[in-house]
């Protein structure tokens, strides 16, 4: 049984593929390689690269936080944003890295941090897929409808009993 991967920013639903054979989902705590029967698991998202692969091809998209929750057979990332790693290109990037670099010599802050991070991590990215030329998924990604889940479908259902003797429910009437 495939496991399907979704990932989906404020913006739009970005990725979706129902039957992938494997994911690997970058946590705060590192990566998390995702195959069919995983254990349930909620985790935070770092900033890394999620691959998805299927067959001999493979997609890798550039993740900027956010959270998953993965189930036996689904990954569904909220990410904070995300990007295809085929699209950045390589010079842009490095370019980018060394301003960013630049910057975090002159004026050392967490935000120039975090922005020279970003930057290694879009170079380090397109020149991966620059190197590897890997098969993609998806030559375009395919089209998705755009409507995001409901937050109740991503909330897990717990029968919540109350341990309280005297609790009753509010009716109407009161």
């Amino acid at each position: 049984m495939p496991i399907q991967v979704d990932l989906i920013t404020p913006e739009r639903h970005l990725f979706h593929e129902p039957a992938a054979e494997s994911a690997l989902v970058p946590t705060a705590q590192g990566q998390i390689g995702v195959f069919e029967g995983h254990v349930a698991l909620m985790a935070l998202v770092g900033m890394g690269e999620l691959r998805v692969r299927k067959g001999e091809a493979e997609e890798s998209l550039a993740v900027y936080g956010g959270i998953v929750r993965i189930r036996r057979d689904q990954v569904l990332i909220l990410a904070d944003s995300a990007e295809f790693a085929h699209d950045l290109d390589l010079e842009t990037c490095r370019l980018a890295r060394l301003a960013a670099e630049v910057d975090f010599q002159s004026a050392p802050s967490p935000q120039t941090r975090e922005a020279l991070r970003r930057a290694a991590l879009r170079e380090r990215l397109a020149l991966r897929v620059q190197r590897l030329e890997l098969p993609r998924l998806y030559v375009t990604p395919p089209e998705i409808d755009g409507r995001l889940p409901r937050m109740a479908a991503l909330a897990p259902k717990l029968p919540i009993e109350p341990d309280l003797p005297h609790y009753r429910p509010f009716s109407k009437e009161e």
